[in-house]
């Protein structure tokens, strides 16, 4: 006959968490470092790693192209682009950065079935979908305001008289950094607005280079084509080179897309707003959808 086992029962002190509370706030840094680190490649293999230092490279290399250029010559040449019209290089290696990059911020949590754990702790879909467009938009940021920054402290160095130069420049420096919000908002919502939808990484950034750069075929196509009034109206669709017009008027340029100078000032910025806010408002009735 065997005796049965005899439990007991410890106290060993269960207490109430004391120590410090970070709140919402937390829990939105907590997301955002996370989000910045995953499009990094932070903690994964060294292929994850790449694609994000070569896409960072071809916007900088430009820039200290340009600045080396101006230490020796003591200007930018008239032929060569400065920091006013940076954004029209850079646009190009930005959105395919973003494109390839920002859905992995969405569809991996959402491949991988993780996407309920986020629940456990009270975080809301507005706190989850917030905290990934935060980290991807301000990696954007820093992006795209290096090289500037790069460029101006360059040519202000390689300029005879730097202090002067300084004195009569200092406004391209605001310019340049609202610019590159601009840019940076355009390139940060689109690639998650699609990335909401589709399930695959691959997918979405297809998606978003094909409808980028079809958008761009088309416009420009059918602009040319029509001419005129009519045809200049065309050149909208090319949706791509929507944040480099809000560049050109911050800096006060002429509009480059041909015959886009004929649309109002108006109307091109409201175009580049509901270019970013219907792509937003998407994003955010998925993932409220989802109860993410």
């Amino acid at each position: 006959m065997t005796q049965a086992g005899r439990g007991e029962v410890y106290d060993i002190g269960y207490q109430h968490y004391a120590g410090h509370l970070e709140g919402r706030g937390g829990r939105l840094t907590a997301l955002v470092l996370d989000g910045m680190r995953t499009a990094l490649g932070i903690g994964r293999g060294l292929p994850s790693k790449i694609l994000p230092a070569l896409l960072f490279l071809a916007l900088m290399i430009p820039a200290l192209v340009f600045m080396i250029i101006a230490v020796f010559a003591g200007e930018i040449p008239d032929d060569l682009i400065g920091v006013s019209r940076y954004y029209n290089v850079a646009a190009i290696p930005l959105l395919i950065f973003s494109a390839i990059i920002a859905p992995e911020l969405l569809t991996a949590d959402r491949r991988s079935g993780v996407l309920s754990l986020y629940l456990v702790r009270p975080i809301t879909a507005s706190d989850y979908v917030m905290g990934r467009w935060l980290a991807f938009f301000l990696l954007s940021l820093i992006v795209v305001w290096l090289p500037q920054i790069v460029l101006f402290i360059g040519v202000a160095l390689g300029n005879a008289d730097t202090g002067g130069y300084l004195r009569d420049n200092w406004l391209q420096v605001p310019r340049f950094l609202v610019a590159g919000v601009a840019l940076a908002l355009f390139t940060t919502t689109l690639p998650l607005a699609a990335a909401a939808f589709i399930n695959r990484r691959a997918m979405a950034a297809a998606f978003v280079i094909g409808l980028w750069f079809i958008a761009a075929a088309v416009g420009n196509a059918l602009g040319n084509e029509i001419g005129g009034t009519a045809g200049s109206w065309l050149f909208l669709i090319d949706i791509g080179a929507s944040p480099v017009d809000i560049n050109d008027l911050i800096f006060g340029l002429s509009v480059e897309r041909s015959g886009a100078g004929e649309i109002p000032t108006a109307v091109l910025v409201i175009w580049y707003l509901l270019l970013v806010a219907v792509p937003a408002g998407l994003l955010w009735r998925r993932y409220r959808g989802m109860g993410a």
